[in-house]
């Protein structure tokens, strides 16, 4: 990665321009496939076209540079269209993410950036029209007054419909052959577009990019995998995360395929990826491990395919060898790409013989990306050993969005970012991710901040208290547990499945013991052998002068089962299920799979709950340990 990569603009607005001035710009630039098969294509002319078009309406509303627009559209070529036509007119794109099914994470991000206006679709299922509804009422979407979102003054609706072409969106851009257009003057430091980070079922952090952040972005990319103009390329997630926007399309011209959202989840996604795969030729693919170990797991989908790309980047969560097993069967190669919403690319290698791949690796720094591995007191540590992870990049973001307190947090005045992130340098100079320091669980590619959840699920009758912590799962790198308190019982009953409820002193006929709070492993997710833990690190884990301690937890049998522990799994689970918006057989749906019930938390000396006990307690009961 040591050669000099360049891109044909230092803004976005430039590399859409470029692409539409090419000779071959009636080329397919983006094709959004539908569950029945049917696709819409646009082609790069005709995406600057249509940009310019919409930038001009909004300039006419108003929305001028540096204007914050959230938009609320799925995955489709309207939401491409209104993304690029945002840029076009000089205002900032907002990904308007939504995971509660209250809406109040989307609302939240309105409220934080103070949106004037929010790009809509009535159509769209379950979608931002209808959460806002309250606020909105229709027949008000120009003159929007609402004291839960005072600085919210329009909905921008753009409809698909097929049935009447007068409001269908799209069509009536292409209509008017003389409709008026706008491109803004726009320099490399102008802000371009808000991020969410995957703060599901929590609260998101909005995460600022300047043009100069992203064009640093697709030079990365580019890096990784230099596309030729017109090739195929798809990517499963939604355009509005930093690893979905659409950089390959910017720097190299490639030709951008992902699955309609529209209407709503599509029904077995991953054969649904596959199809598209084998069926247009794709040469590269960004997906989702778990997606990618569905495939796998499914021969009859590839085995006899006549068509399998040259390679598909894993990224979102630490990546396990199970799922490396790919090559050669789905791929000839697997990129593994470490990357966090607010840098985009951290570290990145590639895979073509899965043998010599170990769990966790990351592989080397991207493109003009450096990092370091520190210690609690920011001093940096040799190879080998644990620390956090922070990072220095051209893609870094300009912070986040009216959240001082965060961005104290995690901005160094140095020039570091800190990323919260566990890992080490391994012998072989490649980067080792471990997972979250801090009490988010990252299961997949999402991230679970668990308060919010916590507090919700605190309403279920006999629920005394609940706290959610990460078990270890082979492909999601966690599942979720959550831990309740219940009177009426002692000791630790645990349910791995639904309606299974086990005596916690004797889950899978072992006994649990007692937890050693001080001496256990530091490295309970590492991937190293235990040889290669330095004497100090072993010396440092059983100094109990420096650890927390348990108050009073034991073990042992119930006396009763007051309130019925199977009733009350299942109020929890139902609970859970109906506070995510995602459908229920969606993989990524972030609810506790794992539930156990107590009479009472570990506590540190310091009388606050021990997550770091309740996480090795939780791991023992249900025998991962």
């Amino acid at each position: 990665m040591s050669a000099v990569v360049t891109i044909p603009g230092q803004t976005v607005t430039e590399l859409i321009q470029y692409w539409a001035s090419t000779s071959d710009n009636d080329a397919p630039a983006f094709v959004s496939v539908f569950s029945n098969g049917k696709k819409q294509v646009i082609n790069r002319r005709d995406v600057y076209l249509l940009s310019k078009r919409f930038a001009h309406k909004l300039r006419s509303q108003g929305i001028g540079k540096g204007s914050i627009v959230c938009n609320a559209l799925p995955n489709s070529i309207e939401r491409v269209v209104t993304d690029f036509g945002i840029t076009l007119s000089g205002a900032v794109s907002m990904n308007g993410q939504i995971f509660r099914s209250d809406g109040e994470d989307f609302k939240e991000s309105i409220r934080t950036a103070k949106c004037s206006s929010v790009i809509v679709d009535p159509g769209v299922p379950k979608g931002a029209r209808q959460l806002l509804f309250k606020e909105v009422p229709l027949g008000f979407e120009d003159n929007v007054k609402s004291p839960e979102l005072p600085d919210l003054k329009q909905l921008i609706i753009c409809e698909r419909n097929e049935k009447n072409h007068e409001k269908d969106f799209l069509t009536s851009l292409l209509r008017e052959a003389d409709m008026p257009e706008y491109v803004a003057e726009v320099s490399p430091a102008d802000l371009l577009i808000v991020l969410t980070t995957s703060g599901s079922t929590g609260y998101s952090k909005l995460v600022k990019f300047t043009h100069a952040n992203i064009c640093c972005f697709t030079k990365q990319v580019k890096a990784i995998e230099h596309l030729q103009p017109g090739e195929h390329f798809i990517n499963c997630g939604p355009l509005g995360w930093a690893g979905s926007y659409p950089q390959w399309y910017l720097s190299c011209g490639s030709t951008r395929y992902f699955l309609d959202m529209h209407d709503g989840p599509i029904p077995d996604l991953p054969a649904k990826m596959w199809e598209i795969i084998v069926e247009e030729k794709i040469v590269y693919g960004f997906i989702s491990p778990i997606y990618a170990n569905t495939i796998l797991t499914n021969k009859a989908l590839w085995e006899n395919s006549n068509w399998r790309p040259r390679c598909l980047c894993l990224a979102g969560q630490p990546i396990k060898k199970g799922v490396v097993e790919i090559v050669g069967r789905l791929c000839d190669a697997v990129d593994i790409n470490y990357g966090i919403t607010e840098c985009n690319v951290v570290a990145t290698h590639r895979i073509t013989d899965p043998s010599t791949y170990e769990d966790n690796c990351a592989g080397y720094p991207g493109y003009n990306v450096q990092i370091k591995i520190v210690d609690k007191d920011m001093q940096e540590v040799d190879p080998g050993k644990t620390g956090q992870v922070l990072i220095k990049s051209p893609t870094l973001c300009a912070g986040y969005l009216n959240n001082e307190l965060a961005n104290n947090s995690f901005f160094r005045d140095d020039g570091w970012f800190s990323t919260d992130d566990a890992g080490y340098f391994g012998k072989d100079g490649k980067l080792y991710v471990e997972g979250r320091q801090s009490d988010s669980i990252l299961r997949g590619t999402y991230i679970l901040y668990p308060a919010w959840l916590e507090r919700k699920m605190k309403e279920v009758p006999d629920v005394v208290d609940i706290v959610m912590v990460a078990v270890p799962d082979p492909l999601l790198h966690n599942e979720i547990c959550a831990c309740v308190v219940v009177n009426g019982v002692e000791g630790v009953f645990a349910a791995s499945s639904e309606n299974n409820i086990h005596d916690g002193s004797s889950v899978h006929g072992k006994s649990l013991g007692t937890i050693n709070c001080c001496g256990g492993p530091t490295h309970s997710s590492s991937s190293r052998k235990e040889s290669e833990v330095s004497q100090n690190e072993m010396s440092t884990s059983q100094d109990t002068s420096t650890c927390d301690s348990l108050n009073g937890f034991t073990n042992g049998k119930a006396k009763s089962l007051s309130p019925n522990l199977v009733l009350l799994e299942k109020q929890l689970r139902d609970f859970a299920s109906r506070i995510e918006l995602l459908h229920e057989k969606d993989p990524m749906r972030l609810v506790p799979k794992y539930y156990m019930f107590m009479d009472k938390y570990p506590m540190t000396n310091t009388g606050k709950i021990s997550r770091k006990h309740l996480r090795e307690l939780a791991a023992d009961v249900l025998g991962f340990k």
